[in-house]
């Protein structure tokens, strides 16, 4: 193993759009481990300082910007516009793909990861395979990424570990970064501290929109004319659609959206046991009675394994569910009492923010509602000892 120190600030920070961030308390070191060539099987490790939110903000690099996006199973790849290294000649293709640690960085979906690599690499290879090279046939399947992908995130998120430790930030999430190219091969993945949010919560674009009929998780956003994927960028977790005229969400590009209300109920005078000591009706209601959860109607959103899991615990718990769809004229109003996102990749999410794509930049941030507190709670539990897929 090769460790060695640098100073200079890693590619982690070319995908932030985003000045505005809390206040959180981070590790301000990453762990840079890059592969020399496609033979190389261990790895030079590197630790880098990186501004922390509370020194520097964190924009676009103007160096290296967004060009297209692709989706595949949940995972985000981004290309990213190399600068010109002279006049006429165009830079380097380069890809990136972000993810996120959740359970205090126990748990992160690495297959799926290295299967976003992959396809950002099949996609280089197929772009370049006619103007000569073999890299298609080398580089285009997903054997030849997984083992590379694995090994790097091991590396890294031990390093890393380390060096959090020295930070006195042990219990931060993780935000992992694989940086790929084909022609010259290059293999890199940096893992620092995930600084955008709370360690269990994101922040979610609500943009308008419909869900493209050709969409499929599993498959590539074959047609994206509005170009919403490329709002997918950190601090962005996903992009929740808003029906253009009902005003009413229905769910996220990558993943399931719910919101929570919480109905107060209505004066009555106090009722003492009855005659055989039984408490009233009321007591026997559970604690989340009086919280309702929307989403949209089940025939307009893609069922999954999370949703299932939801809604089970609901029924269990006696939760009460609205599928009418969360309105956002409410959530604007104050009449929410939170919000949450599932996937196979993040599990559930609370939202601490909503970023909506008016003219005024509008920003509704959500407080800790007990409800979504509980349901994380309990898929947490629910899959702990299932591994990520």
């Amino acid at each position: 193993m090769t460790t060695a120190n640098s100073s200079s600030t890693p590619n982690i920070l070319a995908l932030f759009r985003h000045g505005a961030v809390p206040s959180v308390q981070f590790s301000s070191k990453a762990a840079v481990v890059a592969l020399a060539d496609e033979d190389d099987v261990e790895g030079t490790v590197r630790i880098d300082d990186i501004p922390t939110v509370h020194q520097v903000q964190l924009t676009t690099d103007t160096a290296a910007q967004v060009k297209r996006t692709i989706i595949f199973n949940e995972v985000v790849a981004y290309e990213m516009q190399q600068p010109r290294l002279s006049a006429g000649a165009g830079g380097r293709q380069v890809y990136q793909v972000c993810g996120r640690t959740i359970r205090n960085r126990s748990w992160f979906a690495v297959d799926r990861f290295a299967g976003g690599v992959h396809v950002a690499a099949t996609h280089m290879a197929q772009n370049i395979s006619g103007h000569g090279g073999d890299e298609l046939a080398r580089y285009g399947g997903v054997g030849f990424w997984a083992p590379r992908v694995r090994l790097l995130y091991d590396r890294a998120m031990a390093a890393y570990a380390e060096a959090a430790r020295d930070d006195d930030a042990d219990d931060d999430e993780a935000f992992v970064v694989a940086q790929v190219s084909v022609r010259p091969f290059a293999l890199s993945l940096s893992v620092c501290a995930f600084p955008f949010s709370g360690a269990q919560t994101c922040q979610v674009r609500v943009c308008r929109g419909l869900r493209p009929e050709s969409f499929l998780r599993d498959l590539h956003l074959s047609a994206d004319p509005l170009g919403l994927t490329r709002l997918i960028t950190p601090p962005i977790s996903d992009v929740v659609l808003l029906h253009p005229t009902t005003q009413r969400l229905s769910e996220g590009l990558l993943s399931n959206f719910f919101a929570t209300r919480f109905l107060p109920p209505p004066p009555s005078p106090t009722r003492n046991a009855d005659a055989d000591g039984r408490a009233p009706m009321a007591v026997a209601r559970t604690k989340f009675y009086n919280y309702h959860l929307v989403c949209a109607p089940l025939d307009v959103i893609h069922r999954g394994p999370m949703l299932d899991a939801v809604w089970s615990l609901c029924k269990r718990d006696g939760i009460q569910v609205s599928f009418a769809g969360a309105d956002l004229n409410d959530a604007i109003a104050g009449r929410w009492s939170g919000a949450f996102i599932v996937s196979s990749t993040c599990q559930l999410l609370p939202i601490d923010t909503m970023h909506l794509t008016d003219r005024r930049n509008t920003k509704i941030e959500l407080g800790t509602c007990p409800l979504v507190t509980h349901l994380q709670t309990e898929i947490l539990h629910k899959f702990a000892n299932e591994p990520p897929v």
